[in-house]
């Protein structure tokens, strides 16, 4: 199994600024041997503790190409682009120079766009469930064909593009993976099935081993192999390295609902993922900022679950 740790909007905290901050946990997810850092698709987000208060949100493609030119090895995606934020032909340059700044590191995350009131403030048009799942499928369409091959032109309902050059080209090959990010059991998983390298749901373990289910059987009504997909999930975590700090951090953190504990609870929990049929699991720690947790992740539980 694989760990990613998706990056929280920062505070500057210790670090700096908002940015050295997520440089700071980037570098320490490297370190500590975790697979991938990602970093949501939004604009304006408010404090959970505060609903009044907005927390500082930086724009993911620009950060993530930041982190890219500062890290080596980890691997970069975002969960997930809001589609109807932008043009689909532009998301597919946007990844390709991600691409060529990483060396090959980054993972495409596409997504539909679901927080309404960023839509309303930033004047964007929020269409109807069914509408916005309809740009996806011609999105990823259009995102795979240019990552891949040149030139491409495609005609749909909301898309169009004609002759469109990609240069330079992604560094992987035939590109990168992509994830679609989403748990919808008869739209989203089917779109998994018909066109992305990687899914990513959430749940407990029953509900992640439910939604595995049902992209099995959308795999076999399109005619593809299930093992062709990755399947990731998404997990709040609290680590510490004894019941003593984890009393502490619960108390930081009291409306925490997730895996808590010493990293042998952790490695139980990652575990009960991986019997659901897991294979990569992207966390999020309200801690990550302090950065000894993920430091102690990596010492404790990454070996352990590289197993599973």
């Amino acid at each position: 199994m694989q760990l990613g740790l998706q990056l929280h909007p920062f505070d500057a905290g210790k670090h700096g600024n908002p940015f050295d901050t997520a440089l700071a946990v980037s570098r320490a997810c490297e370190q500590a041997g975790l697979d991938s850092v990602w970093m949501a698709d939004h604009f304006m987000f408010p404090d959970e503790k505060d609903l009044e208060r907005e927390v500082p949100v930086m724009e993911c493609f620009v950060a993530l190409g930041a982190i890219a030119a500062l890290t080596s090895r980890i691997r970069l995606g975002e969960l997930v682009v809001g589609v109807p934020y932008r043009n689909p032909p532009l998301v597919a340059k946007m990844c390709a120079t991600l691409d060529v700044i990483s060396h090959g590191r980054s993972i495409v995350g596409l997504g539909a766009g679901c927080w309404e009131p960023e839509f309303a403030a930033y004047g964007w048009p929020y269409p109807a469930v069914r509408e916005r799942m309809q740009m996806l499928d011609e999105a990823v369409q259009i995102v795979d064909l240019m990552l891949k091959q040149r030139p491409v032109s495609f005609r749909g309902k909301h898309y169009s593009v004609r002759d469109a050059l990609n240069d330079p080209m992604p560094v992987q090959k035939p590109r990168p993976p992509i994830v679609i990010g989403g748990s919808g059991e008869r739209v989203t998983l089917r779109l998994v099935a018909r066109y992305a390298d990687m899914c990513n749901v959430f749940g407990d373990p029953a509900t992640v081993a439910r939604k595995f289910d049902v992209l099995c059987r959308h795999c076999e009504e399109v005619g593809r192999p299930f093992d062709e997909v990755t399947r990731s999930n998404f997990v709040d975590l609290l680590i510490a390295r004894d019941d003593v700090e984890l009393k502490a951090k619960k108390e930081r953190h009291p409306d925490f609902d997730g895996i808590a504990g010493t990293p042998d609870t952790v490695i139980a929990g990652l575990k009960e993922y991986a019997d659901a049929g897991s294979q990569c699991i992207t966390l999020h720690m309200p801690d990550a900022a302090d950065l000894e947790p993920i430091l102690l992740l990596g010492e404790k539980v990454v070996p352990a679950v590289a197993r599973l």
